[in-house]
């Protein structure tokens, strides 16, 4: 059964599904939950007598009065397939703490931001901009160089690419870099090819990273973290300017 002490609830209030196993849903707890940019909430549904629960990277800003999750369908998920099959109205159960430690020094002071990302794990990174980019039009941050690149397997699983590409051209202080892995199955698309982390020395060379000058995060798919923590490494930037936050299945 569900402890009240430890759980609320909270009802689905839109969903949207840009590719297959993929889909972005707002959730409406009903307690005051809240959050940073860069934690997570946890979400569960009861079971057999127990509670089953995941963690999820927020989307939204705190700024906003829903929160926000984009989350991957995991075959044969003890948690993402029955959560994949609630639609709008549905309820779910919420921990009534949010947590984690990623994103918890930015903005960083006078440096740029090199955020890379696979497919659900730009979450954390679309919570900052929308933040910081309220601050910015209120004119209560000065911005800082920040380039995000995402990377997936096709463009659609490319959740928030029009929520990106717009604030790219919104203001000179962001650049978004979306590429996909496999252009053969995605003959529309016409930007760059390949793993996320194979463009990365271009573009945070281009961005005007060094060693000693620039914060590194990323988020996403272990092997990405792993190649891209090791090539920012053989460019000599030190492991505690990299920070990571790691997606493992459900």
């Amino acid at each position: 059964m569900m402890d009240p002490e430890k759980y609320a609830t909270a009802t689905v209030v839109s969903r949207r599904d840009p590719a297959p196993d993929l889909w972005i849903i707002r959730i409406h707890p009903q307690i005051e939950l809240p959050y940073r940019p860069g934690q997570y909430v946890t979400l569960g549904l009861q079971s057999n007598g127990r509670v089953i629960e995941r963690p999820y990277s927020i989307c939204s800003s705190p700024l906003e009065g829903d929160i926000e999750l984009f989350i991957e369908r995991v075959p044969d998920g003890e948690l993402s397939d029955p959560l994949f099959a609630l639609g709008v109205g549905a309820e779910l159960i919420v921990r009534k703490r949010t947590k984690g430690l990623f994103l918890r020094d930015t903005p960083l002071a006078a440096e740029p931001h090199l955020f890379v990302a696979t497919v659900t794990g730009v979450a954390p990174f679309v919570s900052f901009l929308r933040t910081v980019a309220s601050q910015v039009r209120a004119g209560e941050w000065t911005p800082l160089p920040v380039l995000l690149l995402q990377g997936a397997a096709r463009s659609v699983e490319l959740g928030y690419a029009d929520e990106l590409v717009a604030l790219d051209q919104e203001f000179d202080w962001f650049t978004y870099v979306p590429t996909v892995s496999r252009p053969w199955e995605d003959p529309e698309w016409r930007g760059e090819w390949g793993r996320v982390e194979d463009i990365m020395r271009k573009y945070a060379d281009a961005a005007g990273m060094h060693p000693g000058h620039g914060g590194v995060f990323l988020c996403g798919h272990p092997g990405m973290i792993s190649g891209a923590r090791a090539i920012m490494r053989r460019a000599g930037f030190d492991n505690k300017v990299i920070r990571e936050e790691q997606y493992w299945p459900d």
